[in-house]
């Protein structure tokens, strides 16, 4: 890989120790006494960010659940007093009344038993300050030749705790896979829309280096994730792209931000993506056989324009370009084979 930016710790800039989400997010709800109760919203903002609270209900219903734990005093943004991990609702409710909580047809006064006196080090406030700071690193060249090869990168979970990463070179003239190669590796990360990074840069980053090794490096990469069509302008594409100083492309099926109309889009027509009020990204409607478009920004070292021309160089009838297309079929065989 090429040379990343270094700091006096030997860690690329950029890259920051990946945090322990899960064991601050035990931390918090140990922190609630009995006879007070938290929300998913109240236990995302003291993580720094609203946006986690998804996730943190889906925790709540799938962790490790011991028996000391305090999950039962995490309830729903309303009051009502949601599902529970360890069984009925009536007894979620059982519990938290013989804490000294009332709960009235199955709801709770939140002004009266909420918990205000979280504390954390806010750990997404600090990755949303790495991200900020990317950005002063990253560039939007425009190119002009579409390289023989490009490569495409893509990562699958065969467990929520464990990912698969792959990378696939693919032939321009032909579509052809050349090459490929899969790292597998635990993640500790949880998926939280705009935080992919801090959950799949790691294994990316593991994987180019033996890419790089075997020689295999292509000039320019599709990524599966946002370029700069990212609330932050800094997806997994653009970061990636500035920590291994290597021109990428982010290619997602859905839109993060930025406005478009994709209304009765026709096969291959392309739509720009404004966002801040600059184009950031095209919505593009890959085949006939689905209405719904991909949506392309720059990482690195890319513009607009080119991205979208990369893209186009490589649809074969298919929704994905074929890089990621093998990329992504590439690291969900090698998940599915243990």
């Amino acid at each position: 890989m090429g040379d990343s930016h270094q700091n006096k710790d030997s860690r690329p800039l950029f890259l920051p120790e990946i945090p322990d989400l899960v064991g601050q997010l035990r931390q918090l709800i140990d922190q609630v006494p009995a006879g007070r109760v938290t929300t998913c919203g109240g236990l995302a903002d003291a993580l720094g960010n609203r946006i986690a609270a998804r996730w943190i209900g889906h925790f709540t219903l799938h962790h490790d659940h011991r028996a000391d734990c305090r999950c039962h005093r995490v309830i729903r943004a309303a009051g009502k007093i949601g599902p529970y991990i360890a069984g009925s609702e009536k007894l979620k409710a059982r519990l938290l009344v013989d804490e000294g909580v009332i709960v009235r047809s199955g709801v709770v006064d939140l002004s009266r038993f909420d918990y205000d006196g979280l504390v954390s080090d806010r750990p997404l406030e600090k990755l949303e300050r790495v991200q900020d700071d990317l950005l002063s690193q990253v560039s939007l060249r425009r190119r002009r030749r579409i390289p023989k090869l490009v490569g495409g990168v893509d990562v699958s979970y065969p467990r929520p705790d464990e990912g698969v990463a792959a990378y696939a070179l693919v032939e321009s003239d032909s579509g052809s896979l050349v090459w490929s190669k899969t790292v597998r590796r635990p993640v500790i990360f949880p998926y939280i829309p705009t935080y992919l990074t801090f959950r799949e840069l790691p294994i990316l980053l593991e994987l180019v280096d033996g890419v790089h090794r075997a020689g295999k490096l292509s000039p320019v990469v599709l990524v599966d994730g946002s370029g700069i069509l990212h609330p932050r302008n800094a997806g997994v594409a653009t970061h990636l792209g500035v920590v291994a100083r290597w021109p990428t492309i982010g290619v997602t099926k859905k839109l993060l931000c930025g406005e478009v109309d994709i209304d009765e889009m026709q096969p291959l027509q392309s739509r720009g993506v404004e966002y801040g009020g600059r184009p950031a990204g095209v919505a593009l409607r890959a085949t006939g056989g689905s209405r719904r478009p991909i949506f392309i920004s720059p990482g690195h070292r890319v513009d607009v324009g080119f991205a979208e021309q990369v893209v186009r160089r490589f649809l074969r009838g298919r929704r994905l370009p074929e890089p990621l297309y093998w990329a992504d079929r590439l690291s969900r065989a090698a998940g599915a084979g243990g």
